[in-house]
Formats: structure tokens, sequence, C-alpha cells
């Protein structure tokens, strides 16, 4: 089940099908089709993806009649399709690159789920059509809820994510010290069937952390001229706790972000080791993709 949208231009405008094609060529991000009449963003930071496809043109007279028929747009046999029974960051990401790329070819939408009549080739006000989906994605994610049996996170908790996540190789780059700046992760807890945000933290080392429910502490030490290497679960507050001198606020626009600083000493390492781990992630639960929840129900 998806939302679709069908691109058009003025009849007398110059633009062809192949600018169109050529424009998406070049400026989508992302996009990992190879097919020369599909386009596919899929940000593997982030899970959003969603499919921009070149058609051939419809001689169905029924179809005809729904695309073909308007006296002063032309149909460019551009669509565009987004699923549903998707968390509402989807559109946040989406829904910005489609209206630029409305702007940038000045282009006219097909929205056959928007309610106005009658339904023709529009210019929507910024935002309209990411509300539209929202609105749509809600409501037939709780009309499928109990037979599909989604997972659930909040959509406060699910949009910070988002916005982590989106900005995370930025942030990453942007450094000019030696930090690691985590990503995050969802596991389902094998206990009550809720969603838990995650991060790793390998071995005490330098780490720029977004506020989650756990820390992946991953240990590594000498005993009896072994090396031990040991992975377990901690609270992140228990950790931010244990290490309170050592976390300070990092400051970005993406707010709550803590930066841990490893200055060699001694004392850390030995306070890193000391750490008493709770489960391994198999024990706590599954992983769940970013993309694999929703953020409503009943």
């Amino acid at each position: 089940m998806s939302f679709d949208l069908y691109f058009y231009k003025r009849k007398d405008s110059p633009l062809t099908e192949e600018q169109v094609a050529a424009y998406l060529t070049k400026n989508l991000a992302y996009n990992i089709s190879d097919h020369e009449r599909q386009w596919h963003y899929e940000n593997p930071e982030t899970g959003v993806y969603f499919l921009i496809d070149w058609n051939t043109p419809e001689d169905d007279q029924e179809s005809v009649e729904i695309f073909d028929h308007f006296a002063d747009y032309q149909n460019l046999n551009f669509s565009c399709s987004i699923n549903f029974f998707r968390p509402r960051f989807f559109a946040y990401e989406i829904f910005p690159v489609i209206e630029k790329f409305i702007s940038d070819l000045d282009l006219f939408v097909l929205d056959l789920q928007d309610a106005t009549e009658p339904n023709y080739p529009k210019k929507f006000p910024a935002g309209y059509i990411q509300d539209e989906w929202i609105r749509h994605n809600d409501g037939v994610t709780l009309d499928h809820f109990a037979n599909l049996n989604f997972e659930y996170l909040s959509a406060e908790k699910s949009g910070y994510l988002w916005q982590f996540q989106f900005q995370r190789d930025s942030i990453q780059n942007s450094l000019t010290e030696d930090l690691f700046v985590a990503g995050y992760f969802l596991l389902k807890s094998k206990e009550d069937g809720q969603l838990y945000t995650a991060c790793v933290w390998p071995t005490h080392i330098s780490i720029i952390l977004p506020p989650v429910d756990f820390l992946i502490v991953k240990k590594q030490y000498k005993k009896l001229f072994r090396t031990i290497e040991e992975t377990g679960l901690i609270a992140y507050d228990t950790v931010l706790d244990e290490f309170a001198d050592e976390f300070e606020d990092y400051p970005h626009e993406i707010p709550n972000l803590k930066v841990f600083r490893n200055t060699g000493s001694g004392k850390i390492k030995k306070k890193f080791n000391a750490l008493k781990l709770g489960k391994t992630v198999s024990e706590f639960g599954s992983g769940i993709g970013l993309d694999n929840f929703v953020n409503v129900r009943p």
C-alpha cells in the first residue's frame, strides 16, 4: 500500500521527459537503482526510502481518462511512490526532496489521495503533501494495527532518532578531533515486547552519544596472559552516573548530545572495565530495522 504522486507540466512548457530523467540522475541523493527508468532513494543512515518511476504512456482508456484528459497540463509519465506503515520521519526526509524536485522543474502534481475536487494537477503549498501523507499513513496504520502486528515507537522518540541519524555523517565529517559519532540501534525486548534504543560504546573510546535507553558496552582486557572480550547492555543513565566527571554536553543544534574524551589515563580504563554488564544483545532481544515500526497505535 503506497501514497502515489504523478508529475505534469504546462502544455506550453519546453521541458522534456528526458530532461526530467537527467535531473533525477544528477540530483537525487542515495539512488541505488541501476535501472534507467527508475530512481530508488534509500538513505542507509535513516532507513528512509522511496521510488520515482518513468512510466510507459498508458493506452488503456480508463487510465487515459484519469491521467491524460487535462486541457492545460501534459503528463510527464513520472510518478513517485512512498510506502505507508512507516514512521512519520519518512515524511520529514522525503517531501523536502520532492518539493525541491517540483520547484526546480516547475512541475504540477496530480494527487489522487487529495480530497479536494475537482482533482487536477496543482501547485500545493509547502508542507501540504507531507502533512497529507502523515495523515493517511496514521489512518491506515491504525486500521491495520491489530492484524499486521506492527512494532511501535513514539513519534517523539523516533523523531529525535531520525534527526540524529540524518545528521550523523555530517557531524562526523565536521570533527577536528578524534571522536566517534555513535549510531542508533533498535532492540525489541524478549521480556516485554517493547522497542528500546541503543548505541555501541567499544573499549572506552572517545565518543559522541545521543540519549538512548541502553549502551552496548564492549570490553577488552588482559587476564592471565589472555585477552578477554565481553559485551553487554548497560542503562545509559547508569553509565552517565558512573562517568559523571568525564561526560560533557556536546554543543550542537541537536539537543542533549554527550561527549566522552578518553585521556588515556589508567583510572578511566579501570573504571570502564569495572562496569557491570547486563544481558548480551541476543539475550535481551532482537534488532529492528529503522524503517520497521510505526508511531501510532490504538
